[in-house]
């Protein structure tokens, strides 16, 4: 192998593993006038020039990611051409261009992680980088700052919302698991396990419901898988425990469930959820009146008055990524949106056959689980985590080993045959 195209290839990476930090970091948000500087996406060009050139210049091959590469291309090209029949033309433009960022580095992953050490690396550092975010939303939560309705965990950047932070900790969760279980020393094994606690303490403190379910989902699901695969102690230690922390957390005063579902309501009413099935009903007449086309990319909030229903509320998002794509860009949307999709969750369950490669997919099948879960209430069509972990999941589907075929049975030998 050339060297130099190693070399190049190496460059490439680490400018992933420099984004995925800068990402959740928000370098650009630590102060005043740096707001509009891109790191994450300098981090992310450089990247992208150095894979390039390893393409140019060595003969790396590269892939599109099989289907869901193809679904995903095929997606964002309709997100483009969504501007001819847009609600607002300009800002669907906006939205096209702001959103090949998120192609580019679902290319990048499913191109660059290309053995075990790299996926190894990628995965960690995803698992390392939740706790950023974690721990600024606990300081912050502390301090007083950046509350959402007076007592809600926010951070800076693109985790002011706390919906929005909850769903990133949520992934970590997942991702924590998966670096603990490949762990084969036993004091790293309990370092990646207190992780956990800051990455739990942060979703309480947002008082996401979405997001504490997701959890919930999360850690259920690995459980389940981990006494479905070996029956083992640990995994029943870790089910006593999870069980305990949820009754411990439950019937607290004040917990953040309860908390959270009394500080929504408003004269007997859930308001919160009265919106969100606000916009669940319009993004439904949409479709109703435009399923091949919806309204384009980024303009739900502009078509609400066209399409709410007379008793909906003031304009809200989409608050669902299924109504969202399928609102804004039709059922065409949101088919390749769910092939996608699919195929990610589908090329961890088959790279999870393999034991190199189980914690991983695992990791991968329960953080894209709670993606699933948080885009019940949430609009995260274009999100980074979940572009990240479809990059994972087809790089595991290529270093996953193919299934071996059955071989049919020798004829039967003839007595006396010579």
């Amino acid at each position: 192998m050339n060297p130099r195209r190693v070399s190049t290839g190496g460059w490439a990476y680490a400018g992933l593993l420099l984004f995925i930090f800068v990402v959740y970091s928000n370098p650009g948000n630590w102060f005043d006038g740096m707001e509009d500087v891109g790191f994450a996406k300098i981090a992310a060009a450089l990247s992208v020039v150095a894979l390039g050139g390893s393409w140019l210049f060595y003969n790396r091959r590269l892939t599109i990611g099989g289907w869901a590469g193809a679904a995903l291309i095929s997606l964002f090209a309709l997100v483009g051409f969504s501007a001819l029949w847009s609600y607002w033309p300009r800002y669907t433009v906006d939205t096209f261009v702001d959103g090949l960022k998120y192609l580019a580095i679902f290319l990048l992953v499913a191109n660059l992680i290309d053995g075990e050490a790299r996926l190894r690396g990628v995965v960690r550092v995803l698992a390392l980088a939740s706790l950023i975010p974690a721990f600024g939303g606990i300081v912050s939560w502390s301090r007083g700052e950046h509350l959402v309705d007076g007592d809600r965990a926010g951070w800076i950047g693109i985790f002011g919302n706390p919906n929005d932070l909850a769903y990133h900790l949520v992934v970590g969760v997942a991702l924590v698991l998966a670096a603990r279980e490949a762990e084969p020393r036993r004091a790293l094994r309990l370092a990646w396990l207190s992780a956990l606690i800051p990455l739990g303490v942060a979703i309480m403190l947002t008082q996401s419901r979405g997001g504490m379910l997701a959890s919930g989902v999360v850690l259920g699901l690995w459980v389940v898988s981990s006494l479905r695969r070996s029956g083992s102690s640990v995994a029943m230690k870790l089910a006593g425990l999870a069980l305990t922390l949820g009754c411990v957390v439950y019937l607290a005063p004040g917990n953040p469930w309860s908390t959270r579902m009394e500080s929504s309501r408003a004269y007997g009413e859930d308001v919160s959820a009265r919106g969100r099935l606000d916009a669940w009903r319009t993004g439904l007449a949409i479709a109703a009146d435009r399923p091949l086309t919806g309204v384009g990319a980024g303009a739900f909030m502009v078509a609400w008055p066209d399409y709410a229903p007379g008793d909906a509320g003031t304009v809200r998002s989409e608050h669902n990524t299924f109504i969202q794509l399928v609102g804004e860009l039709g059922i065409p949307g949101l088919a390749l949106f769910l092939i996608s999709f699919v195929a990610g969750v589908m090329s961890a369950g088959r790279a999870a056959r393999d034991p190199r490669l189980r914690p991983y997919a695992r990791g991968v099948q329960c953080a894209l689980a709670g993606f699933a879960v948080c885009s019940l209430s949430g609009g995260l069509a274009f999100s980074w985590p979940l572009y990240l972990l479809l990059g994972v999941a087809l790089a595991l589907k290529r270093m996953a080993p193919a299934p071996v075929e059955k071989s049919a049975a020798p004829p039967l030998a003839l007595a006396g045959a010579q």
